[in-house]
Formats: structure tokens, C-alpha cells, sequence
């Protein structure tokens, strides 16, 4: 799974980089947690239809695979 680092933004607008929120980088922002967040989805629904089998190659229950599989997608 692929996590995006985050940026404290400070005083006028700067990032700890010291680059400035111009709308092109807000949008990429954007577009990158949109696809993260569809990521989370799919590996999500992928995990809540593996069987025991698979389940338990990977060290998980079905109880925590469940729970997983029930968070929101935002969540992580």
C-alpha cells in the first residue's frame, strides 16, 4: 500500500518544504488521495472475499480480515 507523506502547512501558506499551495499542487494533492483512497477500496473488497485458506496463509482471521474489510475506505 502506498502512503503519501504529509506536509505540516505553515504560516502563509508554506509547506515544511517551503513551497507554497498553488492549485496545480492542490490538485494533484487531490487526484493522489482519490487514488489512494480507491486503492484502500480494492484491496479492501479483495480481502472480504478470500477464504480460511488464504486467510490463514497470511496469519489473519476472519474476525480481523472482517474488520478491516469494514472500514471506510478514508480510514486507514
Amino acid at each position: 500500500m502506498h502512503t503519501i507523506p504529509r506536509q505540516p502547512i505553515l504560516q502563509g501558506g508554506l509547506t515544511a518544504l517551503g513551497r507554497r499551495w498553488t492549485p496545480q499542487r492542490l490538485a494533484w494533492r487531490a487526484l493522489e488521495i482519490l487514488l489512494l483512497w480507491q486503492e484502500r477500496a480494492a484491496q479492501r473488497h479483495t480481502l472480504a472475499t478470500l477464504d480460511d485458506r488464504l486467510l490463514e496463509d497470511m496469519g489473519l482471521s476472519r474476525g480481523v480480515a472482517a474488520a478491516e474489510a469494514a472500514k471506510p475506505f478514508w480510514r486507514a
